[in-house]
């Protein structure tokens, strides 16, 4: 049969081009759908470059692909910083800080394409290290000499030296606090087990540090007062937070009210279904792929930053266009309606937090699209915000799987699969000689047993030598 021509007509009065196009809006409508009940991460938003970093990865050092493209939105966080901000109307400004979780089980190539993102800007740490220990070394050989032995050698009166540096692993709040008050442009936390990170919320002021998180994703400033020590005070801060946690404890999450207190809304999961270990690439990775992305980077580490009459930084601020400002509305509103008819107060505010995250992450697409000389940078184009409401109902169907697991959390699923085979085979109630039998006959040794049987939250001691599953 043959096919129509533009403008032509079937029988029945209907152009051939708007069969074309309903078919395409059909598809593109399955297609959508589709996306949605996959979660599938939407590739296509970031600039070309940055398409073929991703592609490449994946095929020659077997990077997921929600992976990398999450750990690149990262990087380019920390490299933009304090530089730009973006506004959606007057008096209401957002950075480009992100917190990020990378959730998959141990060995599935989980840190890898984080160390990749950051490569870049950990190289820049090294040479103003070793800048600053070149300094360091002549400030100590200065401060050795009197006054009158550098008058001689026309040595000017020492300045102790300072790293300014991006990223920080393992700190103290003081030690954070001191980092950020020398790089005011912005710093990066980069925690490879997050877990230890929210674990250690307490170690030090107990619920403080809670507080401290909760503050800068909002971009609170940072005022502290020392009994050793100068007092800190940054006005702008920009600490952005990215690390990977197993997804056999992301129930720890639920603990010390980070439930409650909006702590865990503040999170971008990337938790995608079936990641598996994968068999070694044989292949290597083209050498362009990664000078290719040190080079993007490259291009925002270079960004100047303005600074006001107190040395504070002072961000250029980007505003939308009129049909960027359009779409971001209007995906605004059906959020806020989606937030509204949640059906928890968990639900709700996970929800709500993704306002501020499209506005963030549009910067973040737009300010990739500069180094990738697809955008000057004078406006927040469409292209980012539609990438960006792409990006974020990503993110937002991540954290309601996350809610998901957190809320029908079984205190079984923090043991390994031998426990938990153990414990369903189990009777309800059982004395400890018919456990110590079933056990034998799983492979659980004695010991192993009998301290399995002290955990309270799965187990009740009705009487000496006899006890009841609680769950």
């Amino acid at each position: 049969m043959e096919l129509k021509t533009n403008f032509e007509f079937d029988k029945y009065g209907i152009g051939v081009e708007d069969i074309k196009t309903e078919a395409e809006q059909l598809l593109k409508q399955g297609n959508e759908m589709q996306d949605r009940k996959t979660n599938r991460f939407p590739v296509e938003v970031f600039p070309l470059p940055v398409q073929q970093v991703i592609t490449a990865t994946n095929e020659n050092l077997n990077f997921p692909i929600d992976f990398i493209g999450a750990s690149l939105l990262y990087a380019v966080s920390v490299a933009v910083g304090n530089t730009h901000s973006v506004e959606v109307k007057k008096e209401f400004q957002q950075s480009a800080v992100l917190y990020l979780a990378i959730v998959a089980r141990a060995g599935t190539t989980k840190s890898h394409p984080l160390s990749f993102a950051l490569q870049p800007i950990i190289e820049q740490d090294k040479r103003t290290y070793k800048q600053y220990e070149q300094q360091r070394q002549e400030y100590e050989k200065a401060v050795s000499l009197s006054k009158k032995e550098r008058e001689q050698q026309a040595i000017d009166e020492p300045i102790k030296p300072i790293w300014q540096k991006f990223l920080l692993s393992d700190f103290t709040p003081e030690a954070l606090a001191e980092v950020h008050k020398f790089n005011k442009r912005g710093i990066g936390v980069y925690v490879d087990e997050l877990a230890g990170w929210f674990k250690n919320f307490n170690r030090y002021n107990k619920g403080s540090e809670m507080e401290f998180w909760l503050s800068q994703w909002s971009g609170k400033p940072i005022n502290i007062d020392r009994k050793t020590g100068e007092p800190v005070f940054i006005p702008l801060p920009f600490i952005s937070v990215a690390g990977t946690i197993q997804k056999g404890i992301l129930n720890e999450l639920a603990k010390d009210r980070r439930t409650q207190n909006g702590f865990i809304d503040r999170i971008l999961f990337v938790i995608p279904d079936n990641i598996q270990k994968e068999y070694w690439s044989e292949t290597d990775l083209p050498p362009f792929v990664s000078e290719n992305w040190e080079s993007i980077i490259s291009n925002l580490l270079s960004l100047s930053v303005s600074n006001d009459d107190t040395f504070n930084p002072i961000p250029e601020v980007l505003k939308f266009t009129p049909e960027a400002k359009k779409v971001l509305f209007e995906w605004q509103k059906a959020n806020t309606d989606q937030s509204n008819e949640a059906e928890s107060e968990a639900l709700s505010g996970i929800f709500s937090k993704m306002d501020m995250y499209v506005l963030r992450l549009a910067l973040i697409l737009e300010m990739m699209r500069y180094a990738c000389n697809e955008s000057d940078k004078q406006v927040v184009s469409i292209e980012a915000v539609q990438g960006a409401v792409k990006l974020v109902e990503y993110f937002k169907n991540s954290a309601v799987k996350v809610n998901s697991i957190l809320t029908n959390a079984s205190p079984l699923d923090k043991h390994p699969a031998d426990k938990q085979n153990l414990y369903k085979a189990l009777p309800d109630t059982f004395t400890t000689e018919t456990g110590l039998q079933i056990a034998e006959g799983l492979g659980v040794a004695e010991r192993t047993f009998k301290y399995f049987l002290n955990e309270k939250e799965l187990f009740t001691r009705i009487s000496r030598g006899e006890y009841e599953k609680r769950i």
